[in-house]
């Protein structure tokens, strides 16, 4: 269990500082998503212009909007896949007879658990989106 807690919170520590680059590629993927090609304004032109623009016209706060979804999503998904393989692994699942890691046990391992962290996640990544936007 604390595998889980452990790697949920160390996601969202990361989680915290890549959140206004979330943000900012939300945003810079959507303009001009439903005018027709050359008849939109660029508000974006690059990362930098996108966070300087977004802090001007919404406010400093702005580039941390959908943080606690984010938080969340970070925290289930991570802690879920970190947890789950490291549990997996605790147990012998990711070794061979000669309780070395075996390359496909592990690689299955990696893909279940991360297979079942996206799973848990992804009600969280489309509150996130709809924020960010």
């Amino acid at each position: 269990m604390m595998e889980f807690l452990i790697g949920g919170v160390a996601a969202c520590g990361a989680g915290l500082f890549t959140n206004p680059l979330e943000v900012a590629k939300t945003r810079m993927q959507l303009q001009g998503e439903l005018a027709r090609r050359s008849q939109y304004t660029i508000h974006y032109k690059n990362v930098l212009h996108a966070f300087y623009t977004i802090a001007r016209v919404d406010g400093i706060f702005a580039l941390q909007k959908g943080l606690m979804p984010a938080l969340w999503y970070q925290f289930i998904m991570n802690g879920i896949r970190l947890g789950a393989y490291q549990w997996l692994d605790s147990r012998g699942l990711t070794r061979n007879k000669r309780d070395r890691v075996s390359l496909p046990h592990a690689v299955a391992a990696g893909a279940l658990t991360g297979c079942l962290g996206a799973t848990a996640g992804s009600p969280f990544y489309m509150v996130i989106f709809v924020l960010q936007s």
